[in-house]
C-alpha cells in the first residue's frame, strides 16, 4: 500500500453556471433570520468578526453560519445551506466553467438539498437512499437493483463511513457506472493517518462517537481510502483547489474530493 500523500493537483477553479437554471436566492429577510439564529445558537462565532465567503453554487457573498453538533463554523451559506463538501464538488463540476454534471445521468446518494435544486430539473438526475423520504430510489448501496453500467455519475458524500461492507459499497458503484464513468466521494478523513481506523466490535453509539466521531459512523478513514477504491477498480485522483479558494469558498482543508474514474475499455 502507498501511503504517500496523493498529488493534490491544486489549480484555480473558476465559478460556473447551475446544472439546471439558477439557484433559488433567499430574501434578504430569510438570510438575516437565519443568520441572528445562528448568533442565538453559539454567539461566539461571531466574537471575532465575521470575513465574507463565497458561494460557487448560489454565488451568493456574506458571512457564513455555524453548523453540526459541536458547530463547524463558517460551513453553512445562509442563502442555499451548502455545506464545505457540496461546494468542494461544485468547484470540480464546474471547473474553467461550463458544468460537467450537465445532461449526464446521475445517481446521488443521501441527496443534500443545496445540490440537489441545482442538479434535480435535469431529467437524467437520480437519488437514493436506504431509508430517505422522496428519493428516487431506496435501496441498499451495498447491493443496488440497477443494472450495469447504468450511470455517468455517482454521487455520495460522507455515506461510506456509515456503511458496515463499503468495499462492497464501493465495488457496486464501480458496477452501476459506464466506462469513463465518474464516483464522486467524499468522506471525514484523517490525512495524518496512513490507515483507516475501524472496529467491527464497537457498536455502541457513544463508543463510537468517541472513536470515530459521530455515533452512525463505522470507521475514521486514513490516505488507504484512495487504496480502497483501487481494489474496486477505480482510477484515483484528488481534487482541491489553493489555500487562498479555500478560504475564499469556506472549505475545510482536509475535506477532499475523489474523483473515481471507472476505466474504458
Amino acid at each position: 500500500m502507498d501511503n504517500t500523500p496523493p498529488s493534490t493537483g491544486e489549480r484555480p477553479a473558476t465559478i460556473g453556471q447551475p446544472a439546471a437554471g439558477p439557484v433559488q436566492t433567499a430574501s434578504r429577510w430569510a438570510i438575516a433570520r437565519r443568520t441572528a439564529g445562528a448568533w442565538f445558537r453559539d454567539r461566539y462565532q461571531f466574537s471575532g468578526g465575521k470575513l465574507p465567503r463565497t458561494c460557487p453554487i448560489c454565488d451568493h457573498t456574506g458571512v457564513m453560519i455555524g453548523v453540526g453538533h459541536p458547530p463547524r463554523w463558517d460551513a453553512r451559506c445562509t442563502n442555499c445551506g451548502s455545506r464545505e463538501r457540496h461546494r468542494l464538488l461544485w468547484l470540480w463540476a464546474t471547473e474553467g466553467g461550463g458544468n460537467r454534471l450537465t445532461g449526464k445521468h446521475i445517481l446521488h446518494f443521501a441527496p443534500e438539498k443545496a445540490l440537489r435544486q441545482v442538479l434535480g430539473r435535469d431529467p437524467l438526475y437520480e437519488t437514493a437512499d436506504l431509508r430517505q423520504k422522496g428519493v428516487t430510489h431506496l435501496v441498499d448501496i451495498t447491493h443496488l437493483p440497477m443494472a450495469d453500467a447504468t450511470y455517468d455519475f455517482v454521487i455520495a458524500n460522507h455515506v461510506l463511513e456509515h456503511i458496515d461492507d463499503d468495499r462492497q459499497a464501493m465495488r457496486e458503484l464501480f458496477r452501476v457506472l459506464r466506462a469513463g464513468g465518474i464516483a464522486l466521494l467524499t468522506v471525514p478523513l484523517n490525512p495524518t493517518r496512513a490507515e483507516s481506523y475501524e472496529s467491527p466490535g464497537i457498536t455502541d453509539p457513544v463508543a463510537r462517537n468517541a472513536h470515530f466521531n459521530a455515533p452512525d459512523h463505522r470507521r475514521y478513514y486514513g490516505l488507504d481510502f484512495a487504496d480502497r477504491l483501487r481494489e474496486a477498480g477505480f482510477a484515483v485522483e484528488i481534487f482541491r483547489v489553493t489555500q487562498a479558494q479555500e478560504v475564499r469558498f469556506s472549505l475545510l482543508p482536509m475535506e477532499w474530493l475523489y474523483v473515481a474514474t471507472r476505466p474504458a475499455g
